[in-house]
């Protein structure tokens, strides 16, 4: 896979990362958020299928999969109403993710997000000082329809003037590699071998050890 991977990535202008599992490990913190929610609404905390679920879709989504249909709307204004600074502290950023970010620019490649978040980027991106890193940073909120439609990586490639085959999409869902399926783009998994990816990533340090060699 090595010299393999190290080819593909040269032949590349582009590198699209989803978010959460691919730039950040947010998985406790997107628990706390909608357990948070859920117990507000005197409701039993998520199961591993829930928890599984809302690690990749829209927030609205996601709330709609976890409570009943009547509850719907009061569990958004719950949710509204959660500072994001109490689940914050609980996210970590992906090991060696920016060793590998400056070797991508070093070696002239853009980089981009696609993320099914909505409002919460911004105090991802300020409190890891990516803002320098990620342009654009595409989230749920600034499309019409997010993940696993295309129209973000569309709008990501207008913006790059860039054609599809110009770049790759990492990403650790199956939303992801519907995504990347439905444009059609170049798919990457991100720890996660069971996706059908061209290449499966374990670990951004070995990445970085083989672009450095």
């Amino acid at each position: 896979m090595k010299t393999g991977f190290v080819d593909f990535i040269e032949q590349k202008k582009g590198v699209i990362f989803d978010c959460d599992g691919v730039i950040i490990d947010s998985k406790k913190a997107n628990v706390k958020f909608y357990n948070l929610i859920l117990k507000e609404l005197n409701l039993p905390p998520m199961n591993k299928e829930q928890e599984d679920v809302v690690h990749s879709f829209t927030v609205y989504d996601s709330i709609k999969y976890i409570v009943p249909e009547e509850l719907f709307e009061k569990a958004l204004e719950i949710g509204e109403k959660i500072p994001y600074i109490e689940v914050l502290h609980l996210i970590e950023l992906e090991e060696s993710l920016i060793d590998l970010l400056e070797l991508l620019k070093k070696h002239g490649k853009k980089c981009a997000i696609n993320t099914n978040r909505t409002t919460t980027m911004p105090f991802i991106l300020s409190k890891y000082n990516l803002n320098n890193y990620f342009d654009p940073v595409v989230t749920a909120s600034i499309v019409k329809n997010p993940k696993p439609h295309p129209e973000s990586i569309f709008l990501i490639l207008k913006e790059w003037d860039m054609e599809p085959d110009e770049v790759f999409f990492i990403g650790d869902s199956e939303v992801d590699e519907k995504t990347a399926q439905n444009v059609p783009v170049d798919f990457v998994s991100y720890k996660n071998p069971n996706l059908n990816g061209i290449f499966n990533i374990e670990s951004y340090k070995e990445v970085v050890d083989w672009l450095r060699e």
